[in-house]
């Protein structure tokens, strides 16, 4: 029974016929909405569903400190025999002997250590990204055929048996297979989990929300550092922190029973009205339905079928074919996408998120707590970004994080070599190569790490744009399995040591710089159609970088003089002036925030 006294129809629209006015909701003071969403509901939702972001970014971090715990190298590692004496031969004693023996003329003691050879570290840590790479290819069919809530959950229950195989692990291989297991999760929720965001979030507060999966990922890093901090001394230290992991997936799987499916993967499957009922409860935060005369139910409908028209006008253009990929004006913008991936790897921050206390450790500083350190500032460091990316554009941000990594990578590089090495550092010296890491972490967060998703998402037609985004994340899959597999090689003091480390990573981010200068377009504020006409041009740097040159000299300009009002047209009226040379100097033309779309 509707409020009234009578009991209201259910139309084939889906909604109640009959209005009445408790249920006219829109105008209700309790619901804070913008147009007629109840911001806090889809917020909170959008908020919770990044739990799946959460748990790969602790998948991440946890890895770092576990391996690099004492206990976790006694219980897998081998041996390694030491002896520490002072005025005394070494006594015939076997080299199992854990004794300290007094001599007439000193003292020696047996300090025998365990450790993990280079290549179980390296398989330890790149076994999952294996994982991640194979789900992130199959992951989009299960997208289409299941639907996003039910992919949503699969990934987290695959991942929270990979965690409990990684906690309860006996064997080397049992730690491999959980590592990969758990890789399959998070290849799955990588990619469902930004989708159901986008689908559920109202259009204007998309970017935003979508945001928040880049910020959780680096909550549960920071989260999965402080935890191995707490842990590090226990004899079970290594299991309660791999244990937690699945702690929070299956918070995260119980969670997502009663979240809704999206709306627009209903219409797809043509079924409009559980489409409007999941739309008017992620709208409204009620799962009743709402009276189709009210001012909430004509805004459901209006967006509904906004849906469908989108859906239909996608089946008129048709679906896509792999040979559509390899057409030159998509393949270039493919080659464009991967080379942003691969550089966001290549820029070395997993080097650190994956061997921070390996590499401190070398240093002679407090590993753990550094480590812990530095990720508070990559958390803390993201939401600069949520407010940067949308104002300074994506081209400057780029170059700028570039250049600052490079100068952070090879001060901390030159600060080791003119020390003589790791092992002549002072402890003030070591913990200047740590700031000039936690300098480099920042740098990273604030530019390439969310950036890099931003761009990749933006330059690809829309037809083919499901295969691209595909290919572009295996690729960066890719190299985070070279990086996990090969830093701990790199390392060795035979090799490059730590010093040669930071020293690639300030040549790989040299060419990083040079590539987003030459290859890569700004892409703030254009449209599609926009978009088709930037990549159709034989070179990139032509005159649409103009307006990229325009738009750092008013950035800085803004920046120095405190000035917060610039206004901005869009990059199509600035081509206009510059063509007509009306433009003046550059720091005279006027920027808005409005730019055409």
């Amino acid at each position: 029974m509707v409020p009234g006294g009578e009991e209201a129809d259910i139309g084939m629209d889906g909604f109640r016929s009959g209005s009445t006015e408790d249920e006219n909701v829109h105008d209700k003071e309790e619901y804070r909405t913008f147009g007629y969403c109840s911001l806090p509901f889809v917020s909170l939702l959008s908020l919770f569903t990044t739990t799946g972001g959460f748990v790969f970014g602790y998948d991440i971090g946890v890895i770092n400190g576990v391996k690099d715990m004492e206990e976790f190298k006694r219980f897998f590692g081998y041996e390694v025999p030491a002896y520490n004496f002072a005025n005394a031969t070494k006594p015939n004693l076997t080299t199992n002997a854990m004794a300290t023996h007094n001599l007439t003329n000193g003292t020696w003691v047996n300090t025998t250590t365990y450790e993990i050879s280079v290549d179980d570290q390296g398989w330890i840590v790149s076994a999952f990204s294996l994982g991640c790479l194979f789900m992130a290819l199959a992951s989009s069919p299960i997208m289409e055929r299941a639907g996003r809530k039910v992919t949503i959950l699969v990934g987290a229950a695959v991942f929270t048996v990979g965690g409990l195989l990684q906690s309860g692990a006996y064997y080397l291989w049992m730690v491999y297979t959980g590592r990969i297991v758990a890789g399959f999760g998070v290849g799955i929720l990588s990619t469902s989990v930004p989708v159901y965001i986008a689908e559920i979030a109202p259009a204007e507060k998309r970017g935003r929300l979508v945001s928040l999966n880049q910020l959780s990922i680096t909550a549960g890093i920071m989260v999965s550092f402080i935890v191995n901090l707490a842990c590090r001394t226990y004899v079970h230290g290594w299991r309660i922190s791999l244990a937690l992991q699945s702690v929070f997936s299956l918070i995260f799987f119980v969670g997502m029973l009663f979240a809704p499916e999206t709306p627009r993967y209903l219409m797809m499957k043509k079924q409009r009205a559980k489409a409007m009922e999941s739309l008017n409860w992620i709208r409204t935060g009620r799962k009743r339905c709402v009276v189709s005369d009210s001012s909430v139910g004509k805004d459901i409908l209006w967006e509904v079928n906004s849906i469908a028209t989108e859906i239909e006008e996608g089946s008129v253009r048709g679906g896509s074919t792999w040979r559509d990929v390899f057409e030159w004006k998509i393949f270039r913008r493919l080659l464009v996408g991967m080379w942003i991936q691969l550089f966001q790897q290549f820029t070395g921050m997993n080097v650190i998120m994956y061997y921070s206390t390996q590499i401190f450790g070398k240093i002679n500083v407090a590993e753990f707590v550094s480590t812990a350190v530095v990720g508070i500032i990559n958390f803390l460091t993201t939401f600069g970004t949520l407010a940067l990316v949308d104002k300074a554009g994506r081209k400057p941000l780029l170059l700028l994080g570039s250049l600052s990594m490079v100068v952070t990578c090879a001060l901390g590089g030159t600060v080791i070599v003119a020390s003589g090495g790791n092992d002549n550092l002072s402890e003030a010296q070591g913990y200047l190569v740590v700031l000039s890491v936690c300098a480099f972490v920042f740098s990273f967060a604030l530019t390439w790490g969310p950036v890099a998703w931003v761009v990749t998402s933006e330059i690809f037609p829309l037809r083919v744009r499901g295969k691209l985004v595909s290919i572009t994340t295996a690729s960066n899959w890719a190299a985070n399995f070279a990086i996990g597999k090969w830093t701990p090689l790199l390392l060795l003091p035979s090799v490059l040591d730590v010093q040669g480390i930071l020293f690639l990573m300030a040549v790989l981010n040299t060419a990083a710089l040079i590539f987003v200068l030459l290859a890569v377009p700004e892409t703030k504020g254009r449209s599609l159609e926009s978009m088709d006409q930037l990549f159709e041009r034989d070179n990139l740097l032509d005159s649409s970088d103009y307006t990229f040159y325009l738009r750092c000299g008013c950035f800085v300009d803004c920046c120095c003089s405190g000035r917060r009002n610039y206004s901005r047209v869009g990059e199509d009226d600035v081509q206009t002036l510059i063509t007509s040379g009306e433009g003046g100097d550059e720091t005279d033309v006027a920027f808005t925030d409005d730019t055409a779309t």
